[in-house]
């Protein structure tokens, strides 16, 4: 039985500065959402920002973006196909 979509407490947000996609939300689903064989949040939120630079002025203090999890190019694809993402313009 699948999940019913997902409250804003349970999500998996990304952001994109258009050449790379990082988990910003929901590292406990990390897994599922890479292997798409278990249950995880859906839509998946993609925040998508004009450069690196403006993706780097709106992390949280402290937060480095090459601690994020990378996503692989592949997974954005299979998810922009299965329509489980929401791309947001920022």
């Amino acid at each position: 039985m699948e999940k019913p979509e997902n409250s804003p407490d349970e999500a998996i947000v990304l952001i994109s500065d258009g050449e790379g996609h990082w988990l910003i939300k929901g590292e406990k689903y990390l897994s599922a959402m890479l292997s798409a064989e278990d249950y995880f949040p859906t839509p998946v939120i993609c925040h998508y920002y004009e450069t690196t630079f403006d993706l780097m002025r709106s992390l949280d203090e402290g937060v480095i973006l090459n601690s994020l999890w990378a996503i692989h190019p592949g997974i954005i694809g299979r998810l922009k196909r299965e329509d489980h993402i929401i791309e947001k313009r920022q």
